[in-house]
């Protein structure tokens, strides 16, 4: 009954912290009917061959129960774009497109606000209609001055909430100004008050949408203070126990469309020593998501609309809704559990 719209696989040159097969089976044993792929890998999803040589890899996975989706990169380039909106047309399963408005994992970002522009152009000039999803944190808003990777907090001193609010502004007005028609949605969304930025554009007819991790629901910064801190960090970064309080109101209101998990899962070493990878797993945790929410008070009925229904709706992919699965714990499969306590694997 679930889909996960935001998750990493690493095939291809990155395999050994994640498969696609593997994600595939902790997320039919999770109860996820989905899962949406994104395109930052080694190398990234640009080109028509390595999309397609990542579809086999999930055919020949051969886990039915599980629709397997993935978003192209894009890059400045006006061609690869086109081919890449072709590409769109012809496969169910590319689901949209996804731009990095600054850096994260990977080497796809676009942080200026020109060759940002020159996406939506080509695709509006390419009649695009379906999904750009946007990374959105504005590089010449980082401080990355203040990171030292001995003080975990600094990660979220140096990627500051201004970062995620200003690129979001950037969006609208960017798509708006070169006439894109296609749906913008921002991912993982940190930022309450980018939250009541995107509520306002809404009112003003601007197709925007935006989700929410758990992380972001459940965490806030000082979770790196604490042993171990810099297993936490994740781009967009923990934010303020009020932000964190305040996402979570507005999701009640809702005015987030959905929760997705960013499941990015590294090794150990590379999350605990250089080079001190952003992202941690949450794929297989989504049993323990639902509890919170009905704990929170969500009503099963938007529960479905927070994990199925508004995701499905958004992207129009016909995707079966199934439900009473057989759950198998798989946390275990990772190295590190972020969602422990909630789980109540540990006091």
């Amino acid at each position: 009954m679930i889909i996960d719209a935001h998750v990493h696989c690493r095939d291809f040159a990155q395999r050994k912290k994640e498969t696609v097969r593997h994600a595939l089976e902790v997320a039919r044993d999770s109860g996820v009917s989905a899962i949406f792929d994104m395109p930052n890998t080694d190398p990234a999803l640009t080109t028509k061959e390595l999309i397609l040589a990542r579809l086999a890899l999930a055919k020949e996975a051969g886990v039915s129960d599980v629709f397997y989706g993935l978003y192209a990169g894009v890059t400045p380039h006006p061609e690869q774009i086109k081919g890449v909106v072709a590409l769109s047309r012809l496969s169910p399963q590319v689901v949209g497109l996804k731009m990095y408005a600054g850096q994260s994992v990977g080497d796809l970002a676009i942080p200026t606000c020109e060759e940002q522009g020159l996406v939506y152009a080509t695709l509006a000039s390419e009649g695009y209609e379906g999904v750009i999803v946007v990374h959105a944190e504005k590089e010449d808003h980082f401080l990355p001055e203040l990171w030292d990777a001995h003080k975990p907090f600094s990660h979220c001193l140096a990627r500051p909430e201004a970062a995620e609010i200003a690129s979001v502004q950037d969006q609208i007005q960017l798509s708006q100004l070169m006439g894109y028609k296609g749906k913008l949605h921002i991912p993982h969304i940190s930022s309450p008050k980018a939250v009541e930025i995107i509520t306002e554009a809404r009112k003003h007819k601007v197709d925007i949408s935006c989700s929410v991790c758990p992380h972001h629901l459940l965490f806030d910064w000082t979770q790196m203070d604490g042993e171990n801190g810099i297993l936490w960090k994740m781009n967009p970064p923990l934010r303020a126990a009020e932000s964190r309080a305040g996402l979570v109101g507005l999701l009640k209101r809702g005015e987030i469309d959905w929760i997705e998990t960013d499941h990015a899962p590294h090794l150990y070493e590379e999350k605990v020593g250089s080079p001190w990878m952003s992202g941690i797993p949450g794929l297989a945790s989504w049993p323990f998501f639902l509890e919170y929410l009905r704990r929170e008070g969500f009503s099963d009925a938007r529960i479905r609309e927070l994990v199925f229904d508004n995701v499905a709706n958004r992207f129009g992919v016909d995707i079966a809704y199934r439900m009473g699965r057989p759950l198998v714990d798989r946390t275990g499969d990772y190295a590190f559990q972020p969602y422990a306590r909630l789980a109540g694997l540990v006091r």
